[in-house]
């Protein structure tokens, strides 16, 4: 037995067990947790996003002259802030179904190889 066909066998073993989705509790607490985590994601990242553009204004001997700073790493870490404050207050504001989905990824050997993901909704 050559090593490619023990690779197969060992993956073929781990990744043939049923994979079901995690069960989350749907309860008021778990969706009350998500809003105000993705509120506050979005306030703080807003608040940085806002402070990445600075203008200082200086006074010398040859009059006042106006500069300006900018940090694209703050505006974008601000934005990632942003965008992940919003996808976890719209986790957590939405309906979830009861029905959780099953993932099932198989091996198949014999005349007909290959790799299989199967995605079921049951009741």
């Amino acid at each position: 037995m050559g090593m490619r066909t023990i690779a197969l066998l060992i993956a073929a073993v781990c990744w043939a067990m049923p994979v079901t989705a995690q069960d989350r509790d749907t309860g008021d607490s778990h969706k009350l947790i998500k809003i105000v985590v993705g509120a506050s994601l979005l306030t703080v990242g807003t608040v940085v996003a806002a402070k990445s553009s600075e203008s200082t204004t200086v006074t010398g001997t040859s009059g006042t002259s106006t500069i300006d700073t900018r940090s694209t790493s703050q505006l974008v870490t601000g934005l990632v802030m942003v965008g992940a404050g919003g996808l976890v207050l719209w986790d957590g504001v939405r309906e979830h179904d009861r029905v959780r989905p099953s993932t099932v990824f198989g091996v198949a050997l014999g005349k007909t190889r290959g790799v299989f993901v199967r995605r079921s909704w049951g009741g």
